[in-house]
């Protein structure tokens, strides 16, 4: 195990290995000796070979193989034989970008070449990741270096297994590589501020190219000067010195031999197109471009230097380079010729890399076969591993995933993985034994509280590792409770009311969402708002019929935690218009700086997402958010209610001081104490001024004199709005909740990643929950790997009132339109499935107050609306059509234009001028 610093953190580590294991991890998920004979009966099985899909099929391993794959297969005598009549399986899947498991941090950043250093030296198996990877059907990943240098370190490809060593985790032949890095990450583009070191070559792509190409012939110098002292007779070569050696030049000398691959982050077309160049230039080809975000822009070339592309599902806009990404991509590389692999980059993605691989049936219309390829055979092949595994075929490893259903439906989850034959992931046990860890976990904590406290006539030697226990929470003030007024309804505004139409959606399923669906209805659209909804109705003379045969039809879906319309550009400052400096500033309003010309609008509404919830963030006291609409020429037009909450950050215990979260010391308890302590203090002072200056206000004084923070706040003390409180672990929630309510504010909870912990104590207090994303790992190293999937399911049978999020800013911004699979993740875990749609559709807009206009479709509501071709929670679903207050809103957005721009692009024969 890694050292640690702190008790806790030994705590957590310790259950982390225990408790999100299965009961045994001695080999077998549940078996102490794995069977030398496994069979597999009555499933759909997915051979991603030549035998295809085979429905009521079986899987028979023998000795860690795939002995044979078909229909009515016998069993050897003491065989384990799974009787999986309705359900899937695939083979393993795989990442080929992966930093799992590594222990100390990924970048070697001292120089700009580090090909000497090996990430196999730091693997830990004792990471967590691995068990929750495998939970989510994972067998095999590439751990790559980091991106911080041109040339970085030697890569390692693993198989995944719990409770073995290191070595074990080694795949056994997987060629050696390395990983390489072109653009932003080694010029240092966004590395200003706290984190900046000192300058180094290259910044810029200029330099990076010259950076690589220096190295190369200096190893291909290295590599002849070896070779012509090797050629050397004995008593020759006794009489010179030979050369130096250096192990920096030996990695890139067996890439020029054809014995390591080289895996390269990149992302611009320029830089791809050159990489291609050098590599010609030196006799060489790159195995994979990691990321390549605009890959589809320069496919051909790539496709005729025989590179794979390791690309993102649908990551776009964390950084300028992103700019230009589209979730086109993997599809439009598949079309013309590139073997794609879709990868995580992430602990948390590649645990769900099924449902990544869909994306590629939604954006681009991929068959599910490739797409499915796109996470098992195309990796495997990209890491020349394909003689091994990425297909269920005899002779291959056993590496296999059962699923609970069709694997690239978002209500599917993993049941049971295997590796080499090897169970390695059970849920049935999983589940199982949760009881038990909790049980040993509280021991532990118990240990800790009580069992070293010193006797009363000893003296404490040395002061407690800061880590053991927070410093506990202040004492509750003696001051009565001020009353929390109930609920106001929000006045939802249209300006451009005057344009909407009169018309009529015939023929679609009509889901209500507060009601039951109406097969082949109606709902007849007049003035912005829902007329009538029914079936058989009569259309009204002059209305214009939308016909919706075959169609669904949803209410829009709406993100009640988003900085959509402040933020464009994650790390291009100028961009981003999200966090005020200071620690409180009420006077901050949303809906001011909205921008109606942001490309992540019209793609996040080409998701089905119909309204967002626009908030600031930083300090303690950020100002107010406004509910805006995704359409609209100015910010007038986009705003549907302002200032619709105030929002505060809830002081906690800052673990890290300085620059962000990567950055800066650790602070000591002490510290954190005075830290948050003081934030308390400012936050308290705030409330007692503002209503000192209402009271002021109120009486007519002649020394009363405005402020516009003060002024801010009086919508709140009044209860004329809401405060939204971000807090995520439990001792923070119970004191943001008591601290509402000795302020006597509405709160609403948002983000509560431990809020399942207090779901009793919400559901008393009547306190609304913003929670997400739901694709998170879980919020302690020692929980359940889905703790955070069914987060939602608890707190539904608690009773709590709660929507779901994508979750609020920074990167996750761009890719709000991925907010029904967070709620189709929760249902995939339990939810049932209407509550999962309500969570993004009803619940956030009656939590916001505008549950009378918006979230279902019911007579008098606005007509926001969707037509798809089928689930919108199911990632393959497209959206067809979509209103905004009964006006028709157009669905292009950068993504489809780039898409249709380079699917055109001619095909240039290599050699033609």
């Amino acid at each position: 195990m890694r050292s640690t610093n702190g008790v806790s953190v030994l705590i957590a580590l310790t259950l982390a290995t225990l408790g999100a294991s299965t009961p045994s991890v001695s080999g077998a998920a549940g078996a102490a000796t794995p069977p030398r004979d496994v069979l597999v009966k009555g499933a759909t099985i997915w051979t991603v070979a030549k035998k295809g899909t085979l429905q009521n099929a079986d899987l028979l391993v023998h000795d860690g193989k795939i002995a044979a794959v078909g229909a009515g297969l016998s069993a050897p005598a003491g065989a384990l034989v799974i009787d999986a009549a309705g359900k899937h399986v695939t083979p393993g899947l795989i990442d080929a970008h992966s930093h799992t498991a590594i222990d100390g941090g990924v970048n070697e950043g001292s120089n700009n070449t580090t090909s000497e250093v090996r990430i196999a030296d730091v693997t830990d198996p004792d990471d967590i990741s691995i068990y929750r990877e495998l939970a989510g059907g994972l067998t095999a990943a590439n751990q790559l270096h980091g991106s911080a240098n041109s040339i970085g370190g030697q890569n390692q490809v693993i198989k995944l297994k719990w409770g073995v060593t290191g070595d074990a985790l080694r795949f056994p032949e997987a060629p050696p590589g390395i990983k390489f890095a072109l653009g932003e990450n080694p010029k240092r583009s966004n590395f200003g501020g706290g984190g900046q070191a000192e300058p180094r070559y290259p910044a810029t792509r200029m330099g990076v190219a010259e950076s690589i190409r220096e190295r190369f012939m200096a190893a291909r110098q290295y590599m002849k000067d070896r070779e012509a002292f090797d050629r050397l007779k004995p008593k020759d070569q006794a009489r010179r010195v030979p050369p130096r050696r250096d192990l920096q030049l030996e990695a890139l000398v067996e890439i020029l031999q054809g014995k390591r691959l080289v895996h390269s982050h990149c992302y611009r077309q320029d830089e791809i197109l050159m990489l291609i160049r050098l590599a010609e230039e030196f006799g060489f080809k790159i195995a994979t471009f990691q990321h390549v975000l605009e890959g589809y822009k320069v496919a051909d070339e790539i496709a005729r230097h025989g590179a794979g592309g390791s690309t993102f599902s649908d990551w776009w806009a964390y950084k300028l380079e992103a700019w230009d990404a589209i979730p086109f991509n993997g599809s439009l590389m598949t079309q013309r010729g590139v073997v794609v692999s879709f990868n995580s980059d992430s602990d948390e993605l590649a645990r769900h890399m099924n449902y990544e691989a869909a994306k590629a049936m939604r954006y681009g219309d991929l068959p599910e076969i490739e797409a499915l390829k796109l996470v098992t055979l195309n990796p495997a092949r990209q890491l020349h591993i394909d003689h091994r595994v990425g297909s269920l075929e005899p002779g291959k490893d056993a590496d296999f995933v059962i699923w609970s259903g069709h694997p690239l439906s978002t209500y599917t989850i993993a049941e049971q993985t295997w590796v080499d034959g090897v169970k390695q992931f059970d849920r049935v046990l999983d589940i199982a034994g949760r009881a038990e860890i909790e049980k040993r976990r509280a021991g532990l904590i118990d240990k800790v509280k009580n069992g070293d406290k010193p006797k009363k006539d000893e003296k404490v030697a040395e002061k407690k590792d800061d880590t053991v226990a927070a410093p506990p929470a202040p004492a509750p003030s003696s001051k009565p409770a001020r009353p929390i007024p109930a609920a106001q309804a929000v006045a939802y505004e249209d300006r451009m009311a005057s344009l909407s139409g009169h018309f009529a959606i015939v023929g679609a399923t009509v889901h209500t969402v507060s009601g039951p669906d109406i097969a082949g209805g109606t709902v007849i659209i007049r003035n912005g708002l829902i007329a009538e909804v029914g079936a058989g109705l009569k259309i009204p003379a002059g209305a214009t019929v939308v016909k919706g045969e075959g169609l669904h039809l949803y209410p829009g879906m709406i993100d009640a935690d988003t900085v959509i319309g402040l933020t464009e550009i994650g790390s291009v400052a100028g961009s981003v218009d999200t966090n005020e400096t200071g620690k409180i500033n009420p006077n901050v309003r949303a809906e001011l700086a909205i921008n109606p010309e942001s490309e992540l609008i019209p793609v996040t509404r080409a998701g089905g997402i119909t309204h967002v919830l626009t908030a600031p963030g930083g300090g303690i006291l950020a100002g107010t958010s406004a509910l805006i609409r995704l359409d609209g020429w100015t910010w007038e037009d986009m705003r549907a209610a302002a200032p619709l909450a105030m929002h505060v950050t809830y002081p906690a215990y800052p673990r890290v001081g300085g620059f962000g979260f990567f950055f800066g010391p650790q602070l000591s308890e002490e510290e954190q104490k005075k830290r948050r302590e003081a934030d308390l203090k400012e936050l308290k002072s705030l409330f007692e001024a503002a209503r000192a200056y209402q009271q002021l206000k109120l009486s007519n004084s002649p020394s009363f004199r405005p402020d516009t923070a003060l002024e801010s706040m009086i919508p709140l003390i009044e209860g004329k709005i809401p405060v939204i409180v971000e807090a995520g672990e439990i001792r923070t929630i119970k004191d943001a909740i008591a601290w509402a309510k000795q302020e006597g504010v509405r709160m609403i909870l948002s983000g509560g990643a431990e809020s399942w912990r207090v779901a009793d104590l919400l559901k008393t207090e009547g306190i609304a929950a913003i929670v997400g994303p739901i694709l998170s790992n879980s919020f302690r190293q020692d929980e359940p790997y889905d703790t955070a999937y069914t987060l939602p399911l608890k707190l539904y049978q608690a009773g709590v009132k709660f929507c779901i999020s994508n979750g609020g800013g920074g990167f996750a911004a761009a890719n709000t339109r991925n907010l029904p699979h967070q709620a189709a993740m929760a249902a995939a875990f339990g939810l049932p499935k209407d509550e999962a749609l309500k969570s993004v559709t009803l619940y956030p807009a009656q939590i916001l107050g505008v549950g009378d206009r918006l979230g279902s479709i019911e007579v008098g509501k606005s007509a926001s609306l969707i037509l798809t071709d089928g689930d919108p929670l199911e990632i393959r679903t497209k959206v067809v059509k979509e209103f905004i207050d009964g006006r028709a809103v157009d669905l292009g957005n950068k993504h489809q234009r780039l898409y249709d721009k380079y699917r055109s692009r001619p095909v240039i024969v290599q050699g033609e001028k």
